[in-house]
């Protein structure tokens, strides 16, 4: 089930706290409730509103909760967060069934070319491996549609759009599915080494199936239902450092 108002207040709300969330535009000082007090008092209408909530400084160090120190924290976010990338705008727009890997691996297709994505049919994007018909519909009418085109060209005006470099292993793992589990040793949490993953190509999916790659997880003798998934299907599970040396993957603790 599902809300088909275009208008509803609270999928208003939803939409803003996905877009100010860490893996989107990331600003901090944004909470849900928060959000709800700034659309209560008109500050923000829509995404391009964020980033003028200077207008309403009086305002908001006054509101309860906030303060000087408060605001001046949420003004250098919100001025951070104008640096960005393309996948994480495209995840930030809360486009259906475009999670944050999805949108990594649909900008890489079109070389993080905005103007490219918007122009594309579905059939093009279904054609990307990992995206099928159903992605591609929800993708592709996302920019057919007028008044959130014109909400994301406005949203354009405020952003520094920063290209990846692609570095000599952005291939290395191209094709390949992991999956990580447990705790990591060499990285600052599993999401660092799911990042480096896709960064160099590669996908990282929540279980364990016939296309994954290899299972990484540090307690390779342990009974989880991972492990006996891998097993079952003859899928390696190798540790945090066999899966490093096997493929070149460095760390960074």
């Amino acid at each position: 089930l599902y809300c088909i108002n275009p208008e509803c207040p609270v999928k208003k709300i939803k939409s803003l706290t996905l877009f100010v969330s860490r893996d989107a535009l990331n600003m901090e000082g944004l909470s849900e409730a928060t959000l709800e007090k700034f659309v209560t008092e008109g500050y923000i209408k829509d995404y391009k509103d964020l980033f003028h909530l200077d207008r309403y400084k009086e305002q908001i160090v006054n509101m309860e909760g906030f303060g000087e120190k408060s605001y001046d924290n949420l003004i250098a976010s919100v001025e951070s967060a104008r640096n960005t990338t393309l996948p994480r705008l495209i995840y930030a727009l809360g486009i259906g069934n475009i999670g944050v890997a999805m949108a990594k691996l649909v900008c890489r297709h079109f070389d993080y070319n905005l103007d490219a994505m918007r122009v594309a049919g579905e059939e093009e994007v279904a054609q990307i491996e990992g995206v099928g018909e159903v992605i591609a519909g929800t993708f592709c009418s996302y920019f057919r549609d007028n008044i959130k085109v014109k909400a994301l060209d406005d949203l354009l005006t405020e952003l520094k759009l920063e290209k990846p470099e692609a570095g000599a292993d952005a291939d290395k793992l191209k094709g390949k599915t992991f999956v990580v589990t447990g705790s990591v040793n060499h990285f600052n949490g599993r999401s660092e080494l799911k990042e480096i993953i896709e960064n160099m190509g590669g996908k990282v999916a929540g279980s364990v199936s016939a296309k994954t790659e290899c299972l990484i997880n540090n307690d390779t003798a342990s009974a989880s239902s991972k492990n006996k998934k891998a097993k079952e299907l003859n899928i390696p599970i190798l540790s945090e450092e066999e899966f490093m040396e096997k493929y070149g993957v460095a760390g960074t603790l």
